[in-house]
């Protein structure tokens, strides 16, 4: 349930304005501490304009007829408190069994309120707002209560904000016998020049509105901009606390997406450098094996070409013998042996052919035949002698 009337004052001031609506026109006063330390304060200056306030008010329509006021007085940067008139509001009096104060009677006022209008079948709105007092010298106790709706309160401190009026406080016009009745008073004495006595009382609420800015007033006697803004968020309280865990929630489930999201993209990058690493590694590999491989190739062609070498020489050697009708188709090198074949036209060319070949010092021993023998290619070809020699050379 809610309703409060206000809180504290947070900020402590030298001086403010209070404002009144009243029928004959809008009345101000600015107020201010005599003694500079705030606590006792004097009304040093007034102003009444001319043009009777409409009724009932419209909050926007005020807000621009006090800026017009203050700036032609130059009080347009000072505090503001509203004082609004009874009519505006529902007054009424209330009875409780004991004697309340501070933020207790407003509730207690509240629920004795609620309960009356349920007996009537009836429902109150969630949205009032309720100023309160205790009468004095009342049994049982009885109390003056205010109550209008938050949307309203909160359209005249809106209106006020929109021109760059800073709009304190809103009260509504109390009893006669109110707790500031001696304040207001002493407030407005002397009371001339600043008031018209012609004016009589209409004055007296716009003190009460600007005394009521001081550090440490009665909080149930006002509404105050910021008490509005949080009374009328309390209903949705519920809401706005599953809007704003959810909200929390779907950012910490965000972040953890793109953490994820983050964890994954190094997983893949870290997967890919161990890919490129292991394919390099791989290539490393194998031109390690491919230069071990070319090693061991140079090594045996290194043998090889070691161990070839007489028989190149032995070839080029033989190139150089000379032996017409021989043609040789093998040459063999069986460690230091040698084999020969090849084909004669007839033996006595054969014959020549190893002559030339015993006495040449290059080979180590004497040729032997191992083979030799007639063929025909055909029938009606010449004869040629296919041989097989062997010999040792150096």
């Amino acid at each position: 349930m809610s309703g409060g009337a206000g809180f504290n004052l947070p900020w402590r001031t030298r001086e403010a304005v209070g404002i009144y609506p009243a029928h004959e026109g809008l009345a101000l006063v600015r107020l201010g501490s005599a003694d500079g330390d705030g606590r006792a304060w004097m009304v040093t200056e007034s102003r009444m304009t001319e043009t009777p306030c409409p009724t009932p008010l419209d909050a926007a329509v005020l807000a621009s007829a006090v800026c017009a006021a203050l700036q032609n007085a130059g009080w347009e940067k000072l505090p503001l408190a509203l004082a609004l008139p009874a009519f505006e509001a529902e007054t009424e009096e209330r009875t409780l069994p004991v004697l309340l104060t501070g933020g207790e009677l407003r509730e207690a006022l509240l629920w004795d309120l609620r309960a009356e209008v349920d007996e009537m079948g009836k429902e109150l709105s969630d949205d009032v707002r309720l100023l309160c007092m205790p009468l004095r010298e009342t049994m049982p106790q009885r109390y003056w209560t205010a109550r209008m709706e938050g949307a309203r309160i909160g359209a005249y401190f809106s209106a006020f904000s929109a021109l760059g009026l800073a709009l304190r406080l809103i009260t509504v016009c109390p009893p006669e016998d109110n707790p500031l009745a001696a304040e207001i008073e002493a407030a407005r004495d002397p009371r001339m020049p600043w008031e018209d006595e012609s004016a009589g009382d209409v004055y007296k609420p716009a003190v009460y509105a600007g005394l009521l800015v001081r550090a440490g007033k009665m909080e149930n006697l006002y509404w105050a901009a910021e008490r509005i803004r949080v009374e009328r968020l309390r209903p949705y309280a519920a809401v706005l606390i599953a809007a704003f865990a959810a909200a929390v929630f779907l950012a910490n489930v965000a972040a953890d997406l793109a953490s994820c999201a983050a964890a994954r993209q190094a997983r893949d990058h870290a997967v890919e450098e161990l890919a490129l690493r292991a394919s390099e590694r791989r290539q490393m590999e194998e031109i390690t094996a491919l230069r071990v491989d070319v090693a061991e190739r140079e090594r045996i062609l290194t043998a090889f070409m070691e161990g070839a070498s007489p028989v190149r020489a032995l070839l080029v050697h033989l190139g150089t013998i000379t032996a017409d009708g021989v043609r040789l188709t093998s040459v063999r090198a069986e460690h230091h042996g040698l084999r020969i074949e090849g084909e004669a036209v007839n033996y006595a060319t054969l014959a020549a052919f190893m002559s030339e070949m015993e006495e040449d010092p290059f080979f180590s021993a004497m040729l032997t035949v191992e083979q030799a023998g007639e063929e025909r290619a055909a029938p009606e070809a010449p004869a040629h002698i296919r041989f097989t020699l062997r010999s040792d050379w150096l």
